[in-house]
Formats: C-alpha cells, sequence, structure tokens
C-alpha cells in the first residue's frame, strides 16, 4: 500500500495579482535581472535594440548592478533580500528577469 501524494507539492504563497503593463516604454527605467546562465548579456543587448528602435527613449540599468539572484542559498537570500531597495534606489519602472534555459 502507498500513500498518493499531490506532485506539486502544497501551495504556500497566496496568490499575487499581475500589475498593470505598460503600453509604452518610452521614458521608463527597465533593470535586467540575470541568474548568469544562458546567454544573458546577448539577448538584453538585443532587447535593448529593439526596446530603443520601437521606443525610443528608454533607460536600462544593467544585471551587474542587482548581482545573481540565482546562485548559492546565502547569496540568492543577500540579493533578493537587498533588491527591492536597489530598484527603488535606480529608479526602476520595470524588470526583466531572465532565466536560464
Amino acid at each position: 500500500m502507498f500513500e498518493a501524494v499531490w506532485p506539486l507539492g502544497r501551495t504556500v504563497l497566496d496568490a499575487v495579482e499581475a500589475g498593470e503593463r505598460p503600453t509604452q516604454l518610452g521614458g521608463r527605467r527597465v533593470a535586467y535581472l540575470w541568474d548568469e546562465l544562458f546567454r544573458g548579456p546577448e539577448m538584453f543587448e538585443v532587447i535593448s535594440e529593439v526596446a530603443r528602435e520601437r521606443h525610443g527613449d528608454v533607460e536600462f540599468v544593467e544585471w551587474e548592478t542587482f548581482g545573481n539572484f540565482h546562485a548559492s542559498a546565502a547569496e540568492e537570500k543577500r540579493v533578493l533580500g537587498e533588491l527591492p531597495e536597489l530598484l527603488r534606489a535606480h529608479r526602476v519602472d520595470l524588470v526583466v528577469a531572465a532565466v536560464g534555459a
């Protein structure tokens, strides 16, 4: 006899509603977050180029400003703990969070 378990585990957080998405990026400041796995710098370069072509005045805060948010457990905890204040300090409007494949 085996006890059945739910493969996805139990939910431990309440659902969070998504914020309203902007229709334009012009005049916005966008932060890049990266876990240092899949080709982030290459992808960010392409995203930045296309965003500026389409929306003009877009500023970007590079991922190095924030550190690796998916590093060792201790480093991850530190980076994520500092993240809200860093986003405020750099006046970030939007975030592109890139996770490796």
